[in-house]
């Protein structure tokens, strides 16, 4: 069963986000949790305390990812502190008495209503906060790894063009040329990430890249024109991911490499961390929310992964089946889903068979790669 999360800017019920709220597969407390939130005033206060709960929710499940203990007790218990632990705080009029006179609510970020044009600037905002070294030698690290631990060679790089089909911020677009491709392009609807991208590989004077504003749903190429299309992590923000697959599959080359990420489902309690801060987060400024991470000392890197899918408007899961048909039908073959990943990897802990990893992750990422016919 396909997750399609609508926007989460005109979603008014948080069952419609939150899955394992209608499964109640750890009872009532998820519905709880969401409640409190939900009833909380909408100002700055309030909304510090929603931000709040991300780095929280973050950290915790983490530590249960590390534990061998039966992870769904220990969700439980965390979400009941999360509870328990906002109830008392917003309470707290010396702690209200101190945030109003020492936090500034951020300017409201006029966020325009069309999808592509509102994720663009999600991202582009995150990726332009990304140090030098995070943007270009965590990618190559991340590209490599994942390439290497999954056997898969690059055959003749120095003769191949890349095409980075939603390329955000343009740090994989560059990873592939830090890896001896000849050329590589990034397309995104982002200005802010684009010109990021831009300016970024100015500076360190890497040639033969270009970056140009188009939808990932729409791309202004030809048929057969790449030799590898790279999409990685990106149509599951679309409001179309079939049409994103066909376009991938339309502009590259018969013989050529794909590399398709969408997120998975089912997802286990990581997902379900992340669709409970989607509904808490979801009416919440995205620049304050960046602000308040930051003012904690979190790194620009983390505050990326930690708002990356809760706070973006659309979040579709998929199962691995549902994308396999996909793509055999855009003429899709050799399809082979990335058993290994860097250490961080969801699939990685799988391969590695850490205790309760089903509970914990799911299936793990859905990463593919394949050729066309």
């Amino acid at each position: 069963m396909i997750t399609e999360n609508k926007d989460i800017r005109s979603t008014n019920s948080y069952a419609d986000i939150v899955d394992c709220i209608q499964s109640q597969i750890y009872g009532k407390t998820p519905e709880n949790v969401v409640k409190l939130f939900n009833q909380l005033p909408k100002d700055k206060f309030h909304d510090y305390f929603r931000v709040l709960s991300v780095p929280f929710l973050f950290h915790k499940t983490e530590s249960i990812f590390k534990s061998n203990d039966k992870p769904k007790s220990l969700f439980i218990e965390v979400l009941n502190e999360l509870l328990n632990s906002t109830e008392n705080l917003v309470k707290n009029k010396d702690i209200h008495i101190l945030l109003n006179n020492s936090f500034e609510f951020s300017k409201v970020e006029d966020f325009q209503d069309e999808v592509k044009t509102h994720t663009g600037q999600h991202y582009g905002n995150l990726f332009k906060e990304f140090d030098h070294k995070s943007y270009f030698k965590e990618a190559k690290n991340l590209l490599e790894t994942r390439l290497n631990r999954n056997g898969i060679e690059i055959l003749d790089k120095e003769k191949l063009i890349v095409l980075d089909q939603g390329c955000g911020g343009g740090r994989y677009t560059s990873a592939w040329r830090l890896l001896g491709i000849q050329k590589a392009i990034g397309v995104d609807f982002s200005d802010i990430g684009l010109q990021d991208a831009t300016t970024r590989a100015q500076l360190a004077g890497i040639e033969n890249i270009d970056f140009i504003k188009a939808s990932v749903l729409d791309m202004p190429f030809e048929e057969e024109s790449f030799d590898i299309v790279y999409s990685n992590g990106v149509l599951h923000h679309t409001e179309d991911w079939r049409k994103g697959i066909a376009e991938q599959l339309r502009v590259m080359k018969t013989g050529g490499l794909g590399w398709q990420y969408l997120i998975e489902n089912p997802g286990g309690i990581f997902w379900d961390s992340i669709e409970i801060l989607r509904a808490l987060m979801k009416d919440v400024n995205k620049k304050f929310a960046q602000d308040v991470l930051r003012s904690l000392g979190i790194p620009m890197n983390r505050v990326f992964y930690m708002l990356d899918h809760v706070m973006v408007p659309i979040n579709t899961r998929l199962t691995s089946e549902e994308i396999i048909v996909e793509l055999e039908k855009n003429g899709a073959c050799n399809i082979k889903r990335l058993t290994r990943g860097a250490d961080f990897d969801r699939v990685e802990a799988i391969y590695n068979q850490i205790p309760y990893a089903k509970e914990k992750f799911g299936v793990g990422e859905n990463r593919f790669i394949f050729n066309k016919k």
